[in-house]
């Protein structure tokens, strides 16, 4: 049970310890869900100190943490992602390029 993993990995106890069996499964994923909205608002906040890698973890870790509270993630599109590569090493993009690379 992904609870239990969670639970055990936050508070660094067995999931038979008498803390984790006296509260209901509501509480427990309510707590959850509470972490993971304070975490997606710190990698938030740090986004705009962020760079290169570190800047992509943080993103790959925001829309992972919405997949987990069940939100609508929307995908991204590979040709603007391109072109924003380009920006970034200081290229100019071909903005009149299609999809399908003509």
């Amino acid at each position: 049970m992904r609870l239990k993993h969670w639970w055990a990995g936050k508070y660094k106890l067995p999931p038979n310890h008498p803390l984790f069996e006296k509260q209901s499964v509501a509480e427990l994923v309510l707590e959850q869900y509470e972490d993971l909205y304070y975490q997606r608002a710190e990698l938030e906040a740090s986004l705009e100190v962020l760079s290169g890698d570190a800047l992509r973890e943080a993103e790959r870790r925001i829309v992972e943490i919405g997949k987990s509270l069940g939100e609508k993630v929307e995908d991204g599109d590979d040709l603007i992602d391109k072109w924003e590569r380009e920006l970034a090493e200081g290229k100019i993009p071909n903005l009149e390029e299609r999809p399908d690379g003509h």
